[in-house]
């Protein structure tokens, strides 16, 4: 998970949130609840806050990943527009712009009801999950501090641990590694350079490793969140940047 910017709200939203509320609210009345309006009725009504702008405007924010788990719902044609605050609770925020978030269908079927109203869970919107979770090896952890409980919660109830991310994070973990202790080899080498030039030469070739294992923390990609933190705490990738910066202010 990583923080996310919400943009301003669809201009399809602006124009019709008002009225497309009114209409529900009215069935709500007339059935005296949510849950009682018969449901093709009940989807008629409430359908548009997945219409396709609502949903672009959305998933640029999140560059097309899951708000939650950082896959690339798209990938496997399952994206969502997940209710923060669950509509069948809370039908007022159906088309609350605010109360919107780009999900996969796994996340979004993990959370289902759930009311985080009541029992909150990370909103990436408003919260940076980088101050809340870390990760020990493939698995995502709440720090400990005063929002310890909302990270723990986040993760039991996205499913934040299950097998289906724990598998890409294994995978990624594996480049990682290797990444790690080729640079640790491609470090060695330099100090063993007998000429500058060669120093030059295995500084730059230390740099272009640098800066291809960075891509993977480009919010862009899938499981960024697990690669910053990754590189964030490697010993071996922090050294080799100390020794570029060095370089370059010699």
């Amino acid at each position: 998970m990583i923080k996310l910017n919400r943009t301003s709200k669809p201009k399809v939203l602006q124009d019709n949130e008002y009225t497309w509320l009114c209409h529900l609210k009215t069935a709500i009345a007339a059935y005296g609840s949510y849950s009682a309006i018969p449901k093709d009725e009940k989807s008629k009504l409430t359908k548009f806050y997945r219409h396709d702008d609502i949903k672009e405007e959305l998933f640029n924010t999140s560059h097309e990943k899951c708000a939650f788990c950082e896959c690339k719902p798209a990938e496997g044609g399952n994206i969502e527009v997940e209710h923060f605050k669950p509509k069948s609770i809370h039908p007022d925020f159906t088309f609350e712009w605010e109360n919107l978030l780009p999900c996969c269908r796994k996340c979004n079927g993990s959370k289902l009801d759930h009311d985080t109203s009541i029992d909150p869970i990370v909103n990436p919107y408003e919260m940076d999950p980088k101050e809340i979770f870390e990760y020990s090896d493939i698995r995502i952890l709440a720090k400990s501090g005063a929002n310890k409980s909302i990270g723990d919660n986040s993760i039991e109830v996205c499913g934040l641990n299950s097998v289906r991310l724990m598998k890409p994070r294994s995978e990624i973990l594996v480049n990682l590694y290797f990444f790690q202790d080729t640079l640790q080899e491609a470090i060695a080498d330099y100090y063993d350079a007998d000429t500058d030039a060669k120093k030059r030469n295995r500084l730059r070739s230390i740099n272009e490793a640098i800066e291809k294992i960075e891509q993977l923390t480009d919010p862009r990609e899938k499981y960024s969140g697990f690669c910053s933190n990754f590189l964030e705490n490697c010993e071996i990738y922090n050294k080799a940047k100390t020794l570029i910066q060095d370089a370059m202010a010699a």
